[in-house]
């Protein structure tokens, strides 16, 4: 359960180190992904050990990232 949680970190921070150094932007798929896959580990991780503050967090921030997913597959077929 830790290994799942710490990957969940590391995509988050991938997703976040890409984006500041301008290799992927709001608008790139795999900025998206990265930031859905690592929201929804760190939900189950804490899920799992009973924490809820950054569970809620997540939460919000894996809806986030499927609205973004959700307008990149809009654009892409208009």
């Amino acid at each position: 359960m830790q290994i799942m949680g710490i990957i969940g970190a590391a995509l988050l921070l991938l997703a976040y180190f890409n984006n500041s150094s301008k290799r992927w932007t709001s608008n790139d798929l795999p900025y998206q992904l990265a930031n859905l896959f690592g929201a929804l580990l760190i939900c189950v991780n804490t899920y799992y050990f009973g924490v809820y503050g950054p569970l809620i967090l997540n939460i919000f921030w894996a809806l986030i990232a499927l609205n973004g997913i959700k307008r990149y597959y809009t654009k892409a077929n208009s």
